[in-house]
């Protein structure tokens, strides 16, 4: 006996179990056969109506080839008990090329062996496609990334899409050492395209300490949202977002709100330049806010060659880092470089291995109403150089911060420090003929109103600004309560 299509035209009636007249509906029956994938892409074959309805009945299904769209309006709805086994690891998912797609309630399972490339074993892949919603599935033992969002091969991004309520276990995508297998990734590489408006939200994450990274944007775009998300067990990332082709201008307004990440990190005798909880690099007016992190930075390797905070912020001008909960870090607890004219607000940062919060050759920056508490060294650390050095300009994009001190204008106020080290230690360079490098200096600081719990000292013993230009930082109405 074959599997069974029935199609239903609604015809006599604008609405028949809340389908419109308009809709096809498409029922998948499991039989006998061996391989479904036939049964499935008939059914996903069918142009008829404004609307395609496909609903698959309880049953296992094995499917031998990627499944994919020919029509917009398109919703694969599975009712309960329905599963999809993908039998190879390269030919596998849904390819979703037209707008309105929906798959909702799917037990998507791979074959248990990791892709050999990028491109190939995803669990869906959404390529330049608008208004897709893809809710409360299940992506079990996907050979590659879970969720893959390209662009077309017209440059068309991704725009408007949810991807809402999924779980994402047994992971076995591991291509290379360094590599970006993710669970759900907006990406990847290139450029002259962009992925809007989309929405990741209420996922949850298991990477088993195989995969490298939760949800991962390395593309380009603006106002996506990552929120609500619960990731663990990853070994390079939990949340990372940049440019892929990185000229400044192309990544804006990214939110990552209410995410729980925990875990981070390599495992066993392996160490790591990776293991942040949050990564953000290359975005404009980014809003980090409302994140609890637990255990990052597991195995670093203690080289900084990235920037390895709980949290870290690179190169992202106007950011706002608020109202996250960072608690365990093996490295720092937040750390930002460049991201001039930033915000760090009522942030809890505690059980850190190296400073609480550390700035790299940023100026305009607020830290202000945050607690610390049990911090490994000083408790905020700063580094500052003239960016007028070669390295700098060749990170920084467009001109406006070339060629200008750092370390200046930042406000450290009405801040809570659990601490019996140093409170601030800020830094600046000399200048160095032998480089012509013009040398920079500290000015325009304010640390006032500050509470300092738990400590000996005065608080002008405990805040510190080097190569400084004098009387011009000022340290005013800090409070020690011993």
């Amino acid at each position: 006996m074959k599997n069974v299509i029935i199609f239903l035209i609604f015809i006599f009636s604008n609405y028949l179990f809340g389908q419109s007249r308009d809709t096809v509906v498409v029922k998948i029956t499991k039989s006998k056969a061996n391989d479904d994938t036939n049964i499935f892409q008939d059914a996903m074959n069918n142009n008829t109506g404004k609307f395609l309805k496909i609903i698959v009945k309880k049953g296992d299904y094995f499917i031998s080839n990627a499944l994919t769209t020919k029509r917009s309006h398109t919703s694969v709805v599975f009712d309960k008990g329905s599963i999809v086994n993908f039998t190879n690891n390269r030919n596998t998912g849904f390819f979703v090329r037209h707008d309105n797609f929906t798959l909702q309630n799917a037990y998507i399972k791979g074959n248990g062996k990791s892709a050999a490339d990028f491109y190939s074993g995803y669990g869906i892949l959404l390529s330049g496609v608008s208004n897709a919603n893809i809710l409360n599935n299940t992506f079990d033992a996907i050979s590659g990334n879970g969720i893959l969002f390209m662009p077309a091969s017209s440059n068309k991004g991704c725009s408007n899409n949810i991807v809402r309520n999924n779980k994402f276990i047994n992971h076995v995508f591991n291509i290379s050492k360094n590599g970006d297998e993710s669970a759900i990734m907006l990406g990847y590489s290139g450029k002259n395209y962009m992925h809007d408006n989309n929405v990741i939200e209420n996922n949850t994450i298991s990477g088993n300490d195989v995969l490298k990274v939760g949800i991962g944007f390395i593309s380009h775009g603006n106002n996506n949202i990552i929120r609500n998300n619960k990731i663990s067990n990853c070994i390079a990332y939990g949340i990372i977002t940049y440019e892929s082709d990185i000229d400044g201008t192309t990544m804006n307004n990214t939110q990552i709100i209410g995410n729980e990440i925990r875990n981070i990190g390599e495992v066993g005798n392996n160490v790591t330049v990776k293991g942040m909880g949050i990564y953000l690099m290359t975005s404009n007016n980014a809003r980090i806010s409302d994140n609890k992190l637990y255990n990052t930075l597991r195995n670093s390797d203690k080289s900084e060659t990235l920037s390895p905070g709980a949290i870290s912020v690179s190169l992202s001008p106007g950011a706002t880092v608020s109202n996250n909960y960072i608690d365990s870090s093996g490295m720092y607890g937040i750390i930002s470089d460049y991201s001039f004219g930033s915000k760090f607000i009522n942030n809890t940062v505690q059980n850190v291995k190296k400073s609480g919060a550390y700035f790299i050759n940023m100026n305009d920056v607020l830290i202000s109403d945050n607690t610390f508490r049990n911090i490994g060294e000083v408790v905020i650390k700063g580094y500052f150089e003239n960016t007028s050095l070669q390295y700098i300009k060749d990170q920084l994009r467009g001109d406006k911060y070339k060629n200008i001190d750092t370390g200046n204008n930042f406000t450290v106020s009405n801040n809570k420090f659990y601490s019996d080290k140093d409170i601030l230690y800020f830094v600046a360079t000399d200048k160095d003929l032998s480089r012509k490098y013009v040398g920079n200096k500290l000015k325009n600081n304010t640390v006032q109103n500050n509470e300092i719990i738990g400590n000996s000292k005065t608080p002008n013993q405990l805040i510190h600004f080097k190569q400084e230009i004098p009387a011009i930082n000022i340290i005013q109405k800090n409070r020690v309560i011993r």
